[in-house]
């Protein structure tokens, strides 16, 4: 398992449930509750986490490994606009951040765990 992609399937967890509580609104309206710039994002959420849970999990060779860290950005970036567009800046902001670290998670140090 690679322990740097850890944190980033955390940013992008909870990117994904704040794009539920945007597109479900059981906390009250959002006032974007059900249109289909919610799903939209949400999808894009979804995505970015489960391409996250991916990499973390160790089982994407390495030749695809990049092609693969590019989507995620590409798709935590168009996330992160329709967050915004959407008025969820929270969704904007965390998607942002996973975005961000998606970029630098190359550079760290590569660690393996075991377990």
């Amino acid at each position: 398992m690679h322990q740097r992609f850890l944190a980033i399937l955390l940013l992008a967890a909870i990117g994904t449930v704040l794009a539920v509580v945007a597109y479900a609104a059981p906390l009250g309206n959002t006032g974007v509750d059900g249109t289909i710039g919610a799903l939209l994002a949400l999808i894009g959420a979804i995505v970015t986490a489960a391409g996250t849970a991916l990499l973390a999990s160790g089982s994407v060779p390495r030749r695809f490994a990049s092609l693969l860290i590019g989507l995620l950005v590409l798709a935590a970036v168009l996330t992160a606009v329709a967050g915004y567009f959407l008025m969820q800046f929270g969704l904007a902001i965390v998607m942002a951040l996973t975005a961000l670290a998606l970029l630098l998670a190359p550079f760290l140090p590569s660690r393996w765990s075991s377990a």
